[in-house]
């Protein structure tokens, strides 16, 4: 049930995103340039837990977190693009729950947590080489994880970067970011905890259609 649930949001999300694009790039006769791009994000910090410090929660502490992202890109004025894409993420989870009785040892599980999205974004470019851009984006657990709350919900992504061409088609970018997954879970309850990352992505894009 909760999965079609969330298959009928991450549908009509997805539908009144494309028309609403379709709607605003009706309006610009200079559009027409597309773009794919992909790109992974090989540094990062990561922070989960509630917004919140609490005394007597379980930490965790995120290591080996990588992620990965494929990205559909149109270029709606020389300024603005507008994209839809889909990532994964993996991260190693270690979750330290705290001392009642100092007789018994303390309690530590090393999970994994793997998650998808579908970020949406607008993004402006400013200067010659430089961008910003953010919005919000569709995250599902694929895995079950009974330590760490669920992470299905919908959170956001800002950054900025730098893409330089290489040719006429294919450019480089490296770009530092912050997301929140779960700003608004699926699943509510007191103290929900959210992972936040830091990062630096580095992407590779294809261009192509109109100049």
């Amino acid at each position: 049930m909760q999965n079609k649930l969330l298959c009928r949001i991450l549908l009509t999300v997805l539908t009144v995103s494309t028309q609403l694009a379709t709607s605003l790039y009706a309006q610009e006769h200079n559009s027409g340039r597309y773009a794919i791009d992909l790109s992974i994000t090989p540094l990062s910090s990561v922070n989960i837990g509630p917004l919140k410090s609490l005394d007597g929660s379980a930490g965790h502490i995120s290591k080996n977190y990588i992620s990965g992202l494929v990205r559909g890109t149109y270029q709606h004025t020389e300024r603005w693009s507008f994209s839809v894409g889909l990532g994964y993420s993996s991260q190693k989870v270690t979750t330290t729950y705290p001392v009642i009785n100092p007789n018994i040892e303390q309690k530590k599980y090393f999970t994994s947590l793997h998650i998808w999205e579908v970020p949406l974004e607008a993004r402006i470019g400013f200067l010659k080489y430089f961008y910003a851009s953010a919005g919000p984006m569709i995250h599902l657990q694929q895995n079950s994880n009974s330590h760490v709350d669920k992470q299905n919900g919908l959170g956001f992504n800002i950054s900025v970067g730098t893409k330089i061409p290489l040719s006429q088609s294919i450019a480089v970018s490296v770009s530092p970011h912050y997301k929140m997954y779960s700003l608004i879970p699926f699943q509510s309850g007191n103290h929900y905890d959210r992972i936040q990352t830091v990062g630096v992505q580095i992407g590779i894009s294809y261009s192509f259609g109109k100049h």
